[in-house]
């Protein structure tokens, strides 16, 4: 794990006017300052160099190992234009910091902002010197030192590019999050947590049964999930610090598609214990706090708003399913889309403004985007397979989803929240679905 995180210098200087289609440098809070800031989703990407990190006591392996991490998050995040290093024209001696190389050689090739950075490793562990430049104005923006565990060597460098983005957005960055997922690798359904960009699997369910649809706890601390390990559709919850499971419910039939509540203090999931499909509020557990639907026809789906106050879910009570919502008590149901005949998996941007969700359209799944009130529906993805169960990324920058657009296994992909720079994140290797964006490692 990271042990410290110090900064050492931040010096934001006024940027002159950028080239076309380059984000221009708005105040910066009250400091009446301007800086590099990208906004407005990966409609503009900024020209971004980064040549090899500098090395000090550290395996040239170690160092090249960092800088790939770092390079697949700031290209997943959408913002960036990553600069081919063969068009770098700087001399390989150069250093890091500003007295040390020559901001012409950057401008020559066509970048906007610059990263610099070296690596050394002591008994503290390996320590990565950071630089951000501003080379159009030609000034350091940020100057930092991420310290970490050698044998945590991604974590650390997913540290290296949240510091860039929050220096070139104002916002963190998500790179230490994580998520979980529904994981077949051809020896049945298991849940699994994955670092966010896909890597690190390890298991959570080891049951060799089917289970679905994983959900995290606000805190992080547990995942629960749908497994069928006693030959019922049953609700399970995983402590991921001890690693112990404890069935949560267990009524007859349906236990499914449970979501913790903002608080933690309630879990909502679909109970088909009276012969129909409803959706209910748990203690975590398991005592049932209240009945929330009382509509014939399948209920499914539950999400919270971020507030807590307003739920989202899937019913088929006019005919095909549709996305609803409804206040947290149950009360005030009403139907959200109105297009489209098949309507299902939706889940509430973190600012509650928006809900995501999967619509079927001309045979094949994509996923769409709503405002709360019914405006502004705007399709996010238009494939050749199905795009299915997205999920927001804690700050809601960008979307997690399933696809089959590549034929065979479902994959997991990311992208930015205005549906640009898809990528993919897992290998291809098994099939995946279900995906919950989650928290950051603890």
């Amino acid at each position: 794990m990271i042990r410290t995180v110090i900064p050492l210098l931040t010096l934001l200087l006024a940027a002159p006017a950028a080239a076309q289609d380059t984000p221009t440098a708005p105040p910066r809070g009250d400091e009446g300052v301007s800086y590099i800031q990208i906004s407005g989703g990966s409609a503009a990407k900024l020209p971004l160099a980064m040549p090899e990190f500098k090395v000090d006591g550290v395996d040239r392996g170690t160092a090249d190992l960092l800088r790939e991490v770092v390079v697949s998050d700031l290209g997943i995040s959408g913002y960036f234009e990553l600069m081919d290093p063969m068009s770098f024209i700087e001399d390989s001696t150069a250093g890091i910091k500003q007295s040390e190389f020559q901001f012409e050689n950057w401008r020559v090739p066509g970048a906007v902002g610059l990263v610099k950075a070296a690596v050394r490793q002591d008994e503290a562990g390996l320590t990565v010197e950071l630089h951000v430049y501003d080379v159009d104005a030609g000034a350091e923006m940020l100057a930092r030192e991420l310290t970490g565990d050698v044998v945590d060597q991604r974590y650390l460098a997913h540290h290296f590019s949240n510091a860039i983005i929050e220096e070139f957005t104002g916002q963190p960055g998500v790179f230490d999050t994580r998520i979980v997922a529904v994981a077949n690798y051809g020896q049945g359904k298991e849940i699994y947590l994955f670092d966010y960009d896909g890597q690190s699997p390890r298991p959570v369910s080891r049951n060799g049964s089917i289970n679905l649809s994983p959900a995290w706890s606000p805190d992080g601390r547990y995942v629960t999930y749908t497994s069928y390990r006693d030959n019922n559709p049953d609700l399970w919850r995983t402590d991921l610090r001890t690693g112990r499971h404890k069935k949560v419910s267990a009524h007859p039939g349906i236990n499914a598609g449970a979501e913790w509540s903002p608080d933690g203090q309630e879990i909502v999931l679909t109970l088909s214990k009276d012969g129909d499909s409803e959706i209910y509020a748990l203690q975590p557990d398991g005592s049932i706090i209240r009945r929330l639907t009382r509509q014939w026809g399948i209920d499914v789906s539950p999400n919270w708003s971020p507030d807590g106050q307003v739920i989202s879910f899937v019913s088929s009570r006019n005919g095909n399913p549709q996305i609803f919502l409804m206040e947290r008590d149950g009360s005030a149901p009403r139907q959200l889309v109105r297009l489209g005949g098949h309507n299902v998996s939706p889940a509430f941007s973190p600012d509650g403004t928006r809900v995501a969700f999967a619509g079927r359209d001309k045979g094949r799944f994509d996923i769409f985007v709503i405002n709360t009130d019914g405006t502004g529906l705007r399709r996010l993805t238009q494939s050749k397979g199905d795009d299915e169960d997205p999920t927001w990324s804690p700050d809601g920058s960008h979307v997690l989803f399933s696809s089959s657009r590549e034929g065979g296994g479902k994959q997991l992909y990311i992208m930015t929240a205005d549906g640009g720079s898809q990528t993919r994140i897992t290998d291809g290797t098994g099939s995946f679905s279900n995906p919950q964006w989650g928290p950051a490692k603890k």
